[in-house]
């Protein structure tokens, strides 16, 4: 692209994480042209959200997606365990319609598949290395795209809409006005990912550690992805402290890991620290903006809602758009029905995010 390129679209969609791709793929299937522009040089992101519940799975199989994503490799997961003291003491199965507690996803998997059908179209453009600096407006002051720097170059894209897909922090969001209500729940979260033990079953497990909840997420290609909660802004205190003690608790637990976690745990930099809150901005549109995903209801790891959200989020805004590309996306009043429609059952997940946080340990007691 050259210096100063001026490109020009029906939807700009800003951030290439699961909602953004699936609605790009989703408009474009039907004629609508679209950019996707993506910060990183490519797909292979860091950790995000990597469990499809019921939603999701239901959702990729209504766009015939699901079976070239499990094609490329997914893990169903069997049950929910609870551990004590190395034990299993409850478990917890599948209802009589459904196969799994949940289904592990790379998201890697789940990018490539999504784009490449896109591709296949030839409506869809996509930037990467590409980073919004803000938004673009006429003469009237009217948004009609975004500024963006592409590998260093500065460019603009013009858009009858823009679709902030861009996550927690987003850019979109902040440029528009958007204000989200923000809300701690008093933990982070301790991140790290090592090679499972033969045997290991593909389940969720989980254990009480000094009352906070440590949970274990079987994974595609034999690895096991840990989720230790630890009071909010303890890390910091945590890290003087010696480092093997802290790492036995975990062993303690789950005893079958001490191999690995022996080999690949063996310092506090061989966690991630993940900064744990939520939001919900009042508004997901303003004139021909529009937030999907965690730029418009961030969510914890709790429950696993995050991801599915944002396909479903990227399923109904394809559908308005679809409609609103009839008067060439006049009707930009129309982008208030996606938080209408959704937003009811966004506020039900984060209600129950808190809820399930909160009642851990008294349930996890009950079981013992």
């Amino acid at each position: 692209m050259n210096q100063n390129t001026h490109l020009k679209t029906d939807v700009c969609i800003v951030g290439a994480g699961p909602g953004g791709a699936l609605l790009s793929f989703l408009l474009n299937r039907q004629g609508i042209s679209t950019i996707l522009i993506e910060r990183q040089p490519h797909l292979l992101k860091s950790f995000r959200g990597e469990v499809l519940n019921q939603d999701g799975e239901d959702l990729l199989k209504k766009h015939g997606l699901y079976s070239l994503v499990a094609k490329r490799g997914v893990l169903p997961l069997e049950q929910i365990q609870y551990w004590e003291n190395g034990q299993i003491i409850h478990t917890i199965t599948p209802d009589e319609q459904q196969s799994h507690v949940g289904i592990h996803v790379p998201q890697d998997h789940l990018l490539e598949v999504i784009v490449s059908q896109s591709r296949t179209l030839e409506n869809e453009h996509i930037l990467f290395n590409t980073v919004m600096t803000g938004l673009l407006h006429n003469k009237a002051n009217k948004t009609v795209g975004i500024n963006i720097r592409q590998e260093g170059r500065p460019a603009s894209i013009e858009a009858a809409v823009i679709v902030g897909a861009d996550g927690r922090y987003s850019a979109v969001r902040r440029q528009a006005g958007l204000t989200p209500d923000i809300r701690k729940h008093g933990y982070d979260l301790l991140w790290a990912r090592i090679p499972a033990p033969a045997g290991w079953e593909p389940a969720v497990r989980m254990a009480s550690m000094d009352g906070q909840q440590l949970a274990l997420f079987s994974q595609f290609g034999g690895y096991v992805q840990i989720g230790w909660n630890i009071p909010q802004g303890a890390f910091t205190k945590l890290r003087e402290q010696p480092f093997a003690p802290f790492v036995q608790k975990l062993v303690a637990a789950f005893p079958c890991l001490a191999d690995s976690v022996a080999e690949h745990i063996r310092t506090w930099s061989d966690f991630v620290l993940l900064s744990v809150e939520s939001s919900f901005a009042e508004s997901w549109a303003q004139d021909n903006v529009v937030l999907i995903g965690d730029a418009a209801h961030t969510m914890t790891p709790t429950g696993a809602f995050g991801l599915n959200a944002a396909l479903e989020d990227a399923d109904v805004l394809s559908e308005l758009l679809i409609a609103m590309s009839v008067d060439q996306f006049k009707s930009t009043e129309q982008l208030q029905k996606l938080q209408a429609v959704r937003g009811e059952k966004v506020k039900q997940q984060l209600a129950r995010q808190l809820e399930m946080e909160s009642s851990f340990q008294q349930r996890y007691e009950s079981f013992q």
